[in-house]
């Protein structure tokens, strides 16, 4: 595999993983196509679908908090680390992401001999692959400025985020409400939960990179409950003409992790 590939690979890799632990995910690497899933029709829009008077974007995203844990188990993870396990065209992908409250993140990617990692110390943000080092900035910096924040959930609009109550879908045989999150730049990203159990089974982002942009589609599976908060462990996600699936090995809470892990020389 030369190394091109390695990098365009690899810059799906990156977008993959922090969707599941409601961050951002980027890289200097570019890709323009704009893909539908080989069972788009599990995603449909229904006319007889209707939304109670009851339902607002808050009561949703209120139910989907209680869902996972509630607020006071959120607020109470302080540090996570995650380790996530695939495979592409039959290379190993490993992904280790720390996280640190307030919104401190590092993630390591290993696929095959290729490493990356990305760091955001709570105001700057860097992807670093081997020798080059990039400074991610403007909308993509901003987008990981509320992302990375471990409850970010609890509080969107701290961080200038409007929700949004667009419709209904059926994802999956799933009723689902659809909820756009619009940062202050009008980047925006949508987020389906399920009607009757209130947790996330899908995400929609556009990713923008300095070549171009394209759609990006994340299902989750399997949650599980850590330490009070449930996580899903099984992941499926869309990029150009591929879809991965990630499974979770392991989830650390409140590990103890210190700041100078996120610091950015």
């Amino acid at each position: 595999m030369n190394i091109k590939g390695i990098k365009v690979k690899s810059y799906f890799i990156i977008k993959l993983f922090a969707v599941f632990l409601f961050t951002n995910h980027y890289s200097i690497y570019g890709f323009t196509t704009t893909y539908k899933l080989e069972n788009a029709d599990t995603n449909t829009n229904s006319d007889s679908l209707t939304i109670p008077e009851s339902v607002t974007a808050e009561s949703v995203i209120q139910k989907y908090i209680e869902s996972i844990g509630g607020g006071d188990s959120i607020k109470n993870v302080i540090d996570r680390t995650t380790v996530m396990r695939g495979s592409i065209q039959g290379q190993n992908v490993t992904i280790v992401s720390y996280q640190k409250s307030p919104n401190k993140l590092k993630q390591d990617i290993k696929f095959g001999t290729f490493n990356q990692q990305l760091l955001f110390d709570g105001q700057k943000g860097v992807m670093t692959t081997g020798e080059n080092e990039i400074d991610i900035l403007n909308g993509e910096l901003e987008k990981l400025k509320a992302e990375a924040t471990l409850d970010f959930i609890l509080h969107p609009e701290f961080y200038g985020v409007k929700i949004t109550l667009v419709g209904m879908k059926i994802i999956e045989a799933n009723n689902c409400y659809e909820i756009d999150f619009v940062l202050p730049s009008g980047t925006y990203w949508t987020q389906f939960f399920d009607v009757e159990s209130g947790l996330k089974i899908k995400e929609e982002k556009q990713v923008v990179t300095k070549q171009g942009s394209f759609n990006q589609e994340t299902f989750f599976y399997e949650y599980k409950s850590i330490n009070g908060v449930k996580y899903p462990f099984r992941i499926k996600q869309s990029f150009g003409v591929q879809q991965l699936e990630f499974n979770v090995s392991s989830i650390k809470i409140n590990s103890g992790l210190l700041d100078e892990l996120f610091t950015i020389k």
